[in-house]
């Protein structure tokens, strides 16, 4: 055998267990709805980087609480920048980056509500309305907002019969017929066209920007930064606006 081809051999093992002796496990706080082009995301970071990612799922509101209770933790995935502002305020943010934006929308159900073309239509009928909690999730708060932006806040808020703590759930209520509209992220509209309308959208509707920040509190600060890193770059955005999520806006 060559001696070129012996050497090789001998190093190999060592790069590899040298790649293995470099990997790390990262804890990923991420917003339920954003499950999807999370997992795409992490799925091409553990790949490229050997890296392993533990993701832990919950409303807004819930990732918030539990990292606040635990001071455990490397990177933090709202579905709305107010929560990054809050661990900034708190000092807890090492950096953080905007992503897509998070686009709340009222839907109806075209087997029930097939009539109903616009919120004025909405407001006028005799259909329950699910929302998000604003306590607990992104598009809660920014679903009132939308209400009213609508000009028909009273008659819409009317309707409401009940409040999730996850877009998911709401999705369910929706599709099992439990309420005819609910105001649902653009993405879950768009991947549901079939079977729900989107109503257009008031002037003054809030638009949510889904932000990814790096956890003071990261044993792994590069790592962890790399991770955000990847869901910032023009791949990973990709992976969101591929599902229905809409690009930040350049000035």
């Amino acid at each position: 055998m060559p001696t070129r081809l012996i050497k090789s051999l001998m190093v190999l093992p060592l790069l590899m267990a040298s790649y293995t002796a470099c990997a790390v496990e990262l804890h990923l706080y991420a917003g339920a709805g954003l499950r999807q082009p999370v997992e795409s995301v992490v799925a091409l970071f553990e790949k490229n980087t050997g890296h392993k990612v533990v993701i832990e799922y919950g409303d807004s509101g819930q990732i918030l609480t539990r990292f606040n209770l635990t001071k455990t933790g490397d990177v933090f995935l709202p579905g709305s920048e107010d929560y990054v502002e809050k661990l900034q305020q708190d000092g807890q943010v090492t950096s953080s980056y905007p992503l897509v934006y998070h686009t709340p929308v009222m839907v109806v159900r075209k087997a029930t509500g097939g009539e109903v073309k616009t919120l004025a239509d909405l407001a006028k009928s005799h259909l329950k309305i699910g929302m998000g909690d604003p306590k607990a999730i992104a598009l809660g708060k920014s679903g009132e907002q939308l209400l009213v932006a609508s000009g028909y806040e009273k008659e819409l808020k009317e309707k409401v019969v009940v409040q999730a703590t996850t877009i998911k759930q709401l999705l369910i209520y929706l599709m099992n017929g439990d309420v005819d509209a609910a105001v649902i992220g653009l993405s879950d509209a768009m991947k549901n066209q079939d079977k729900l309308t989107l109503l257009p959208s008031p002037a003054g509707t809030p638009e949510e920007v889904a932000t990814i920040a790096v956890l003071k509190t990261s044993a792994h600060p590069d790592a962890a930064k790399q991770l955000a890193e990847y869901f910032a770059s023009p791949q990973g955005i990709k992976m969101f606006t591929d599902q229905g999520y809409l690009p930040i806006k350049k000035n």
